[in-house]
This record gives structure tokens, sequence and C-alpha cells, in this order.
């Protein structure tokens, strides 16, 4: 039961909710793509935004087979790690594109009444949750690698420092 609640209900939701921002973004920017005299490059920069965002979506939402009896041929070639390649990429494109908006959009701040203002303040917004959102992941992943090479991460003791305590105690541990 709970596994049809998942797949019928919240799948297409999550989906649709993921499309729903690509969906918005292409919307502004090819509806208002002549209205934007100060940087014309930012309705474009939507666009190709929008769509990086859809195909993203759109491969991770295809999971990979990973049962070989159901490949037709095989092959040296795993299907599964050259999509996940390309998805990669697809992210890396999108960041570095993502990156090249902000700085459009934010070199443009001083003139914005000069853009149409749904357009510019939609690309805006982008862009601030974007920088937001990657500052805070960026925090979280310096605290966690300093966490691990400080050893605060480290609960568990080794076999060797278990060995190590042992004979301070004076305790056998092969009992």
């Amino acid at each position: 039961m709970g596994t049809c609640i998942t797949v019928c209900c919240i799948a297409p939701c999550v989906l649709i909710f993921s499309l729903a921002i690509p969906a918005f973004l292409m919307y502004v920017g090819i509806s208002r793509i002549d209205h934007c005299p100060v940087n014309s490059n930012i309705p474009i920069w939507m666009i190709c935004i929008a769509s990086l965002m859809v195909i993203q979506v759109i491969m991770e939402s295809f999971p990979c087979v990973k049962d070989r009896s159901v490949k037709k041929m095989e092959c040296s070639i795993d299907c599964c790690s050259i999509f996940s390649v390309l998805l990669n990429i697809a992210r890396m494109v999108m960041f570095g594109g993502t990156i090249l908006g902000c700085v459009l959009v934010i070199s443009t701040f001083s003139r914005n009444n000069e853009c149409d203002q749904l357009l510019y303040w939609t690309s805006f917004i982008f862009c601030a949750f974007f920088i937001i959102f990657y500052s805070i992941t960026t925090c979280i992943f310096i605290c966690c690698c300093c966490c691990i090479f400080t050893g605060a991460y480290r609960s568990v003791p080794t076999n060797e420092e278990v060995q190590m305590g042992a004979q301070y105690t004076g305790r056998n541990t092969k009992e």
C-alpha cells in the first residue's frame, strides 16, 4: 500500500513541481525575449537554463537498468555509467551557466528599470536563491570535511586502537 501511494501520488507531484520552475523560466524568457534592451542576453539565458533544468529532471527520472538479463547485448561499456556521466556534465554546464547568468543579472542591477520587471526580477530571484543554496551547501561541505579531517567524525575505534588500549590496561583482547 505504501509503495502504491509513493508511486501514484508523491512521484508525479515531485515531477510536476520539478518542472514548474523551468516551465515558468521558459515562459518568461520566451514571452519577453525582446523586452530587456539593457542586456538582451538575460531572456536567452533564462531559456537555456530552463532547458537544462528540464533535461536534468528528465535524466534523473529514468532509472538505470541494472539487471543484465534484461539487456539484449553484452557490451563492455556500462550504459548506466555513461548516463551518469551525461547527467553530471549537464549539472556542471547548468552550474556554470547559472554563474554566468548571475553575473549578467547582477551587473544590470543599477539599470533594471529599463528591463521588463517580471523578466528581471524573476532572473534576479532565481540567482539569489542559487547563490544562497550553493553558499549553504558549500558551508555544509566544508564543515563535513573539517569534521572528517580532524577526527571528530570517527566514533568507533578501530581494531588497532582496541588492542592498543588493551595493552595499556593489561587486558588480553584475544579471550
